[in-house]
């Protein structure tokens, strides 16, 4: 931390993304999804950000979620809970007939911190 930056001044991030291709109606569900999700709804700020460059992943536009939350929660929570409400979006997708929901992951975004 740098001299005279207070905790809570720190930006942290958890990336969200799926290997391979990836669907705009799953990440637009996805997103909802975390957004509405009550463990995560005032803690932290869903947005897109563009997919990082990778084996498996399609050339043009993709992008990953990203929950964004200044000083606070632990990453490691935040992990946790995002791979919580990713495991409870994927059972939702299966039971409206979605046979292979993506496998989302939640990580750190190591570019934030």
């Amino acid at each position: 931390m740098a001299q005279g930056e207070d905790e809570d001044d720190i930006r942290h991030g958890v990336r969200v993304t799926a290997p391979g291709d990836v669907r705009e109606e799953d990440l637009t569900s996805l997103e909802a999804w975390l957004r509405d999700e009550p463990e995560l709804t005032h803690r932290v700020r869903v947005g897109r950000i563009a997919r990082r460059a990778g084996p498996g992943v399609a050339m043009g536009p993709q992008l990953e979620v990203l929950l964004e939350w200044l000083g606070g929660a632990a990453t490691s929570e935040i992990v946790r809970l995002a791979t919580e409400s990713i495991k409870e979006w994927r059972t939702s997708r299966r039971a409206l007939g979605d046979p292979d929901p993506p496998d989302f992951r939640a990580r750190p975004d190591d570019e934030r911190d």
